[in-house]
């Protein structure tokens, strides 16, 4: 079986869906498919084609690049040209998926992706998405076969938003159990509060940082932040932590290894995500199968994990609501989460149903 995986950007561009697309691509190959991935991240410092780890990867330059993502005209050309009998697409806040869904030929099966979260990254963001969704998501629905929802709270927003959305799955997304099972969680002093993620406007670490010098004027001095992660945002970052006076308390760190992530994990007090875009975070279901405290909104993908007593819930973004979080988040003993069930997935387990589907698709 011959599988196009079409993201906006693929390793080593990374982020959470790119994360996702890879590990699929690679197990999918490991297990006999042909799988090619198109992304529309090319720019002089990766080559158009390569093979990586058996993907075969096709790279695309952007006319808009980031929020848009829409492609030079050779990906389309490329795409119909593609003998493929499953294409994969991902991320409906990006043009790909309807890209994909205008370029489907009657002998292909269409999946989509989502990553959906509902909102965009900024007020324009948001507008387009709007608009998006009212022009061109019934065209996206009509070309797709099956749409896999990573979660519970993805699939209810699909299913609201989207009212012409049909064939709904829901997949979770898999976790790396075997790493995380080996960590033996032994925080250290200081208390160190860890955010792992990407530094972009939307994930809020500047009200994370706020809210930890907060915490520090409280007379909180035994604590430190330890921001892991890359992005556009990380100069103003650090020149917010210098302006708070917190830099002697603030490490940043980026491109561990997973091994060097794990360990993180286990010398953490508290880890903490404040983004309210997210469909799914392996992040913190990764702290909380450690057994490190996690700090979230009290909406959206995380209000159940709040409401089951696994994690400690932030109502808004005010710096002494955070740094009230983060302190009680050290001093609380909350339920540890269990991965028995089919509320979580291995990346073996999820590799068998996702491959499961394709075969339904096309069946064999």
């Amino acid at each position: 079986m011959r599988i196009i995986q079409i993201t906006p950007r693929y390793f080593p561009n990374m982020g959470g869906v790119e994360e996702v697309v890879q590990k699929i691509s690679e197990t999918l190959v490991k297990r006999g498919f042909q799988v090619v991935v198109f992304s529309v991240d090319r720019n002089s410092a990766v080559p158009k084609v390569e093979n990586i780890d058996g993907v075969l990867v096709k790279r695309f330059a952007p006319l808009f690049s980031d929020p848009l993502y829409f492609p030079e005209p050779s990906f389309v050309v490329n795409l119909r040209k593609e003998k493929a009998d499953v294409v994969h697409v991902h991320n409906i806040h990006t043009l790909p998926p309807l890209i994909a869904a205008l370029c489907k030929r009657s002998d292909q099966k269409l999946l989509l992706q989502p990553h959906y979260h509902r909102y965009g990254q900024s007020p324009f963001r948001h507008s387009f998405l709007e608009l998006y969704k009212r022009v061109c998501s019934g065209l996206i629905f009509s070309k797709t076969d099956v749409v896999l929802a990573n979660s519970a709270y993805e699939k209810e927003a699909l299913c609201e938003d989207f009212p012409e959305v049909r064939n709904v799955f829901l997949l979770p997304e898999g976790i790396d159990f075997d790493g995380v099972v080996r960590v033996k969680h032994e925080p250290v002093e200081p208390r160190r509060i860890l955010y792992v993620g990407a530094l972009k406007r939307y994930k809020n670490v500047d009200k994370i940082l706020r809210g930890f010098s907060n915490l520090l004027k409280k007379g909180e001095k035994r604590f430190q932040l330890v921001v892991i992660g890359e992005g556009p945002e990380r100069d103003s970052l650090v020149n917010l932590a210098e302006h708070l006076r917190i830099s002697e308390f603030v490490e940043w760190k980026c491109r561990l290894s997973r091994e060097e992530l794990l360990s993180e994990y286990a010398k953490a007090s508290v880890l903490v995500q404040l983004s309210p875009l997210e469909s799914f975070s392996r992040v913190v279901y990764d702290a909380l199968f450690v057994g490190v405290p996690v700090v979230v909104l009290d909406f959206g993908a995380f209000k159940d994990l709040v409401a089951e007593g696994f994690a400690e819930g932030v109502k808004s973004l005010a710096e002494a609501d955070i740094a009230d979080a983060l302190l009680k988040a050290t001093e609380k003993t909350y339920a540890r989460i269990s991965m028995d069930g089919n509320a979580f997935l291995d990346w073996k387990t999820y590799s068998d149903r996702l491959i499961d589907v394709y075969e339904k698709l096309i069946g064999t």
